[in-house]
């Protein structure tokens, strides 16, 4: 017989964002004696904007008390690997508690990141874990530094129907970050019906498939870094799913978003939403530049991201002469092909709208070395 704590629950993960249900379940728990009741009817607190900072320091200080006394009680069978072990363990294992970082909202796991490990400490595999976790069945947030298999594990999990949000893969650093194969990803991606961003900095994955899936109808950031082949934006173009898509920003590894993908891009009917455009290490130069202005795109941008291409001054001013230019907030044309003369055009119209310095020199251009530099604040 389904029991009320059963049926609540089920109710929250049906739809997670229904804070009557919320406010329901910790009703029960505290009525049932259980403090995690008191835990959420704090958190829900929390979010509530009227409160003094008086208050919320309370609460805040109150939330503390209760994790400390039950944190590994509500984690489950994910306690031993996202806390350190107990006092009397401690000094016969250290804890590399820079591994992993997690938090708590309304009362459940709210997000989770797996954190590259040191030559020191084994890398931590929560993926079968988190199939078995029923404290996961709210997590919004996962972030995978690497994959190692734990890709293939998760597409076992129902704990993932929630996500919103979940990134693969760390930005470079310094020059540096490790290569990260996962060729489950799309398979992976498929199994998320609320997804919302996508963040990926992974290699060995089948984008044409990742970008026609069907259920990405909630998404709105994209990024794709790192791919070391040919974008398949023509694909991407003519998803009737990214409808809702506001920000797409592209950088591939060792190749270039080609002209093509570009018009596909800037001319699809279906990415009616986009507000923020970026396109890394690009052939599209100074046709691109014009397939830009004719497609209508610059009515609804706010950010226009080219850097690392060939642009030269013909592009910018084609740029420059269109109408539709000052809407943007930003536009970023670093590492191009332009002189001052192309970037006074420019500044003309957008003044501090405009990122435009540091441009190529002509040897850099030859030898097409923006294919090979990093993205950058």
């Amino acid at each position: 017989m389904l029991t009320l704590r059963d049926a609540l629950e089920s109710a929250l993960v049906e739809n997670p964002d229904d804070l009557a249900t919320h406010y329901a379940y910790a009703d029960y728990l505290q009525e049932q004696g259980d403090p995690r009741g008191e835990f959420i009817q704090i958190q829900l607190a929390l979010e509530e904007p009227q409160r003094s900072e008086a208050e919320r320091r309370r609460l805040q200080n109150r939330a503390k008390e209760l994790l400390r006394e039950h944190e590994r009680e509500w984690l489950g069978v994910l306690a031993n690997d996202l806390l350190p072990p107990r006092e009397e363990l401690r000094r016969a294992w250290p804890w590399p508690n820079h591994l992993t970082e997690h938090q708590f909202a309304r009362g459940w796991l709210d997000s989770l990141a797996l954190r590259t490990p040191t030559d020191l400490v084994h890398r931590t595999d929560l993926g079968p874990l988190l199939c078995l976790a029923s404290e996961a069945r709210l997590l919004r947030k996962l972030a995978l530094d690497y994959d190692d298999g734990l890709v293939e594990a998760l597409l076992a999990s129902p704990s993932l129907l929630n996500l919103r949000i979940f990134q693969l893969g760390q930005p470079m650093i310094l020059g540096y970050a490790p290569v990260v194969q996962s060729p489950l990803l799309a398979e992976l991606i498929a199994k998320l019906p609320r997804i919302e961003e996508l963040r990926f900095f992974a290699q060995g994955y089948d984008a044409a498939r990742l970008f026609a899936l069907s259920n990405l109808a909630n998404l709105r950031v994209l990024q794709v870094y790192d791919l070391n082949e040919r974008y398949p934006l023509e694909v991407l173009a003519a998803s009737t799913a990214l409808g809702n898509l506001t920000r797409l920003l592209l950088h591939p590894y060792g190749a270039c978003v080609d002209l093509t993908g570009v018009r596909a891009i800037v001319k699809s009917r279906h990415l009616r939403s986009l507000t923020h455009l970026q396109l890394h290490r690009s052939d599209l130069g100074d046709v691109g530049c014009t397939e830009i202005v004719t497609s209508g795109i610059l009515k609804r941008l706010k950010a226009l991201d080219l850097r690392h291409g060939e642009i030269t001054d013909t592009g910018a001013l084609i740029l420059a002469d269109c109408p539709d230019l000052r809407r943007l907030e930003l536009l970023d044309i670093e590492r191009n092909a332009l002189t001052q003369t192309g970037i006074d055009a420019l500044r003309r119209v957008l003044g501090p709208a405009l990122r435009g310095d540091n441009q190529q020199t002509p040897e850099e251009l030859v030898q097409r070395q923006y294919l090979y530099e990093e993205d950058f604040a």
